[in-house]
């Protein structure tokens, strides 16, 4: 009986663990309705090609790709399950781009011998089989799917709606392979249904709303700018409205007996308004996996384009699951520095410990990471002089953007009094996105092209400003256009602002405006647009968003406004709560974490790491945030917008200071530089950002033996068989 007993209470711990493993890091804080395992994103356990052998190493040559790409095929049909071209040391002056097999079964990596080592100049033209975006180096999947094709043939999907679900019922299974084939789970937006989704209209349903039609006064229909709606086509035949999308990889068909066509999915779903009525239904993608481009540098001085129509992307990819851009330096490129997804969808793949430099041609959505899918991961990296580091231009969903630092968000040449946004939500779609541990001037959740949901902004440092001392904005002796710390525009709702350092000191002077294109706010919340048909202000965005445990340089304080029982209540809040407990739909109780002042617990240093990452060295972990304590981020002194000095912006040392000095302490003293703002500077980067393109060794940078170094994870998928 003992032993029965002892036998039984191993399988109960057994049982219990996984759902221990699986308790999410913002428990707590965030309603679960809210917010997902974000710890699933990217590559799990990191690059999976340490151990892949090398086919073949190319010296420099001067000429076209095809020795490249003849390798990169030869080296896929002898190694299928992982291999590595290898470039050598010095310079590689081509006319064309490189393109990767594209009808194979990936694993396949391109590995230069360091971004200071490995040069690739471009000459010529890109290659053309890159789906949607050009790129010098391309890999994409022949799987013909694409948002706007009219022959994307999607199955019905019949049952298993249900947030946290991992099994659907779809009307077949034929063609589905488990192991490979991702789905594209799409439906109707808010008011849609039926297969086109073109029956019916955008009616605000005063909650969660996902909506790209545009906005039209009377009768009061539909979400984005005037004259704007969809960025793009949908997925839908007929190019309905349906922008809601999640992307999952079949894990298996008739799971524990579930239903002939039954799948098991590789994460649960998400977004909690799944339902019949607005017809969902999934698509079969065949995707090219575990494409790699690590540690070289790429040039596109020759091709750059002009600013109507822009060069090629340095990387593309479409239609690629888990593939990675790791440690390298792309500048000059006149568009998009990666582009992962314009056209075909990307999923879960992983940008991290790049540099990227230089808009020349002034092309307004430049961008540093172009990203459009599901799960993907752009982490550890440094933009300089682009519009935007992050942009989204499609859907994406469940995507982390995590400690990258971006500087100097060039507009373009001439006068400019617009302030460019490091990290940019620009379509329908762009749902349940964590950005974590940031240094950026501003995020912005536009509402040009549709809604944005379930945004989460925990533990950046986001000071919401830029210099004009630089000359880049003409005539202009200031930006004074959309210079906010956290825009969150018309008919972005449910978002979560936890533990961020907001603001400038000495610049902003107002905690919250709704007005459109406000400048010297921290938030700028549920701003419409003033252009005919004019979009008045949407108060849902703020009254449905968690905001908790933030520091701004317009209160000089940390602000947990819950409840009376919450520090500071009376006088930082004065007694007006910012937790949306009454929100309709999913409301969000008062977070039990973080104001420890009251005797809660402290708040975790991620969301979506489990523990101190290698590449963090010797900074503290976490960096940035309320309970951070002597951080290192000072401000450099004197009359803000002074040609030639560096006034007002943050610094590490007297030396960046250019024409003044550095103050200490600064922002509350709640910012360390995360590893990729102390590289920059390492690297002797500006506070402004101006200057030309600088020698970059992510290696040397970070501290890394490797840089495919594993991301610790939680154990997941843990199955007990009682016999």
């Amino acid at each position: 009986m003992k032993r029965s007993q002892s036998v039984l209470l191993f399988f109960i711990i057994l049982l219990i663990f996984p759902a221990a493993a699986h308790a999410q890091a913002w428990s707590g804080i965030i309603s679960p309705s809210r917010a997902m395992d974000w710890s699933v994103a990217g590559i799990p356990g990191g690059l999976p090609d340490s151990s892949w052998p090398v086919c073949q190493t190319i010296a420099p040559y001067t000429g076209t790709s095809t020795a490249i790409t003849n390798a990169l095929s030869a080296c896929q049909a002898a190694n299928p399950t992982g291999g590595v071209v290898a470039l050598g040391a010095g310079t590689f002056t081509l006319s064309n781009g490189i393109s990767f097999p594209q009808a194979s079964s990936g694993h396949i990596v391109l590995r230069g011998q360091g971004a200071n080592a490995t040069q690739l100049n471009f000459s010529g033209s890109a290659p053309a089989a890159c789906n949607g975006q050009s790129g010098f180096v391309c890999a994409s999947s022949t799987d013909g799917t694409y948002r706007g094709n009219p022959g994307n043939s999607f199955i019905a999907w019949t049952s298993g709606y249900a947030q946290g679900s991992t099994q659907l019922t779809l009307a077949s299974v034929a063609g589905l392979i488990a192991g490979k084939t991702l789905l594209l789970l799409n439906q109707c937006d808010t008011g849609f249904s039926g297969a086109a989704c073109t029956t019916g209209n955008a009616v605000d349903n005063g909650g969660y709303f996902e909506c790209a039609k545009s906005w039209v006064i009377s009768p009061p229909t539909g979400c984005a700018i005037a004259n704007q709606g969809p960025d793009g086509p949908s997925w839908r035949p007929g190019g309905g409205f349906a922008y809601q999308h999640e992307i999952v990889q079949v894990v298996a068909i008739n799971q524990g007996g579930c239903g002939a066509t039954c799948v098991t999915i590789s994460q649960p779903l998400e977004h909690p308004n799944w339902n019949s009525g607005q017809t969902p239904e999934a698509l079969a993608i065949q995707p090219i996996p575990q494409i790699g481009v690590e540690n070289l540098s790429i040039d596109a001085s020759a091709n750059e384009g002009t600013s109507s129509a822009p060069g090629p992307a340095g990387i593309s990819y479409g239609h690629c699951w888990q593939c990675w851009v790791s440690g390298t330096r792309i500048s000059n490129t006149g568009s998009y520095g990666i582009a992962g997804g314009k056209g075909q969808e990307v999923a879960h793949n992983l940008y991290q410990n790049n540099y990227v430099f230089g808009n020349p041609v002034g092309y307004g959505d430049n961008a540093g990471f172009y990203v459009q899918g599901g799960g993907n991961l752009t982490q550890n990296n440094i933009c300089q002089q682009r519009n935007k580091c992050y942009f989204n231009d499609g859907p994406d969903d469940d995507s982390v953007i995590a400690y990258n630092f971006s500087v100097n968000q060039y507009t373009g040449a001439g006068s400019n009094d617009l302030m460019g946004s490091a990290a940019f939500h620009h379509s329908a779609g762009d749902d349940f996105t964590l950005f974590e541990g940031n240094a950026f001037n501003d995020i912005q959740d536009d509402n040009v092209h549709g809604t944005h949901l379930n945004t989460t902004i925990f533990r950046n440092f986001v000071w919401g400003w830029e210099s004009c001392a630089n000359g880049q904005c003409g005539a202009f002796t200031q930006k004074n256009t959309s210079v906010s710390a956290l825009i969150q525009s018309s008919f972005n709702r449910y978002a979560a602002d936890v533990a961020n350092v907001l603001g400038t000191p000495g610049y902003h002077t107002t905690y919250v405006s709704t007005g459109a294109f406000a400048f010297g706010d921290i938030y700028n919340l549920g701003n419409g647009n003033p252009n005919a048909p004019a979009q008045g202000p949407d108060p849902l965005v703020a009254s449905t968003m968690l905001r908790w445990g933030n520091w701004d340089s317009v209160t000089n304080a940390v602000r947990w406004c819950g409840n009376s029982s919450d520090t500071g209540w009376s006088t930082t809040c004065a007694s007006t709560s910012e937790v949306p407990t009454g929100a309709p739909a999913y409301p969000n109780s008062v977070p039990t974490k973080g104001d420890t002042g009251a005797g809660q617990a402290a708040l975790p240093a991620s969301f979506y790491l489990s523990t101190k990452p290698s590449w963090f060295g010797s900074i503290p972990w976490p960096a940035i945030g309320p309970d951070v304590t002597g951080g290192n981020i000072g401000q450099c002194s004197g009359v803000i917008n002074i040609a030639g000095h560096q006034s007002g912006l943050p610094a590490t040392s007297n030396a960046q200071c250019v024409g003044t000095s550095l103050t200490t302490p600064a922002w509350g003293g709640h910012v360390y530089a995360n590893p990729a703002m102390a590289c920059y500077f390492s690297m002797g980067g500006l506070p402004d950002g101006t200057g030309s393109v600088l020698a970059f060794d992510a290696k040397t940078c970070y501290g890394l033996s490797t840089l495919g170094g594993p991301r610790p994870q939680p154990p997941t998928n843990l199955v007990v068989i009682v016999d």
